[in-house]
């Protein structure tokens, strides 16, 4: 055998001892399941041990498969993608989370970073991009999609200015969980459901915050939200 031989006859093991990436789709559209799955079924490198289109089945798929990496919606059926990545982080701490969606809100960015995503991606990518990001991300690093780079930048530039609204005016436990749930992208009436109170009752609660805090804006009670625990912990 040659050395040209050998080293081709080396490369072709080496690719076949690479351990595909498992990974399970989490995505409450049949149709986005459907797309994915036969997309990367042309991938060698990517095996789909998964699909689920709820939160319940995820945690099931999850339970019974143990994948790799997890790549998810904001939105999970009726429930967030943002708390759903917090359980499978804290349940499962070895699994990667890579959030694949089409919402480029810098809000929901900051909840998902927050929520200790290794990734956020759009689903404009490209195909390239995608298999590139599943890489990057499964083999322990982290990814974030190029177009969203700027809002990432003012988050940093806003965090080390003082807040405009002030943090002099606290908010009780009871409304600082509300604006928990707010930024976790839940709606009034999941808000509700968790609260067991009417969403009407959410609502009018909400609308008290929003103005003492001086914001009209679900966007703007996530970030304050959000800018309240970082200040916190540090």
């Amino acid at each position: 055998m040659s050395l040209v031989q050998e080293q081709e006859y080396c490369m072709k093991q080496s690719e076949r001892v690479r351990r595909p990436i498992r990974i399970l789709i989490i995505d409450r559209s049949i149709l986005t399941l459907q797309g994915i799955k036969e997309f990367f079924s042309r991938n060698r490198h990517i095996e789909v041990i998964g699909m689920a289109g709820s939160r319940q089945e995820a945690l099931q798929a999850i339970h019974a498969e143990h994948p790799d990496l997890v790549l998810i919606e904001v939105r999970v059926g009726q429930d967030s993608g943002i708390d759903l990545c917090k359980t499978i982080l804290q349940m499962h701490p070895q699994i990667r989370v890579l959030f694949f969606t089409t919402q480029d809100d810098k809000d929901i960015l900051r909840a998902a970073i927050m929520a200790g995503a290794h990734g956020y991606l759009l689903k404009s990518a490209t195909a390239e991009s995608i298999a590139k990001s599943l890489e990057v991300v499964a083999t322990g690093g982290a990814i974030m999609d190029q177009h969203l780079t700027e809002q990432v930048i003012q988050w940093l530039r806003d965090s080390s200015t003082p807040d405009r609204r002030g943090w002099k005016e606290a908010c009780s436990r009871e409304e600082q969980h509300l604006l928990s749930l707010v930024a976790s992208g839940k709606t009034n009436k999941e808000i509700g459901r968790e609260l067991n109170v009417a969403h009407t009752v959410v609502a009018s609660r909400l609308q008290k915050i929003y103005k003492r805090l001086r914001i009209s804006r679900r966007s703007e009670a996530a970030r304050y939200y959000i800018d309240l625990e970082k200040k916190r912990r540090n």
